[in-house]
């Protein structure tokens, strides 16, 4: 399984980055399971929720967690992920910090021997609102080439 982790600090964007991504994967998707809210498409415009998704494109398998504050039930939901859906490539969002009890602190001892600095794409809080989501839609380019090209 390859690790791709969407990093920033609170209320920097995360779950709207991946919430982004999902829709940028279910336009390619052979097959998509949403977890935790109902529909296809997540809105980004309105207050954005955390989620779990599975969306297969072709034979590659793309699980994505947007929730990334709480390292215990990021930790269950990937657990939870691996067991019933085995994914190619698992999104995870976590904050920036690197201390105990953080889901970063925890990714890097439970899957450091599948984390790779090119997979951490950071999300940085920008005041300029008409040019945060452009800014947002590159990471999510970014990370939509990385998972194609897996």
């Amino acid at each position: 399984m390859e690790l791709i982790i969407i990093r920033g600090r609170q209320s920097d964007g995360k779950t709207t980055t991946a919430t982004m991504l999902h829709n940028a994967l279910v336009g390619r998707s052979t097959a998509i399971r949403l977890l935790k809210t109902n529909g296809d498409y997540l809105p980004v415009w309105k207050d954005v929720i955390d989620f779990r998704s599975v969306i297969d494109i072709g034979k590659k398998r793309i699980a994505i967690i947007s929730a990334g504050d709480d390292d215990d039930s990021v930790a269950t939901e990937m657990k939870e992920l691996l067991y019933e859906y085995r994914p190619d490539i698992m999104v995870v969002c976590a904050r920036a910090y690197d201390r105990e009890g953080s889901t970063y602190r925890m990714l890097k001892e439970n899957y450091s021997d599948i984390m790779k600095p090119e997979n951490e794409f950071w999300i940085e809080y920008i005041e300029d609102q008409d040019g945060v989501m452009e800014i947002k839609q590159g990471i999510v380019e970014k990370i939509v080439n990385t998972i194609l090209n897996k």
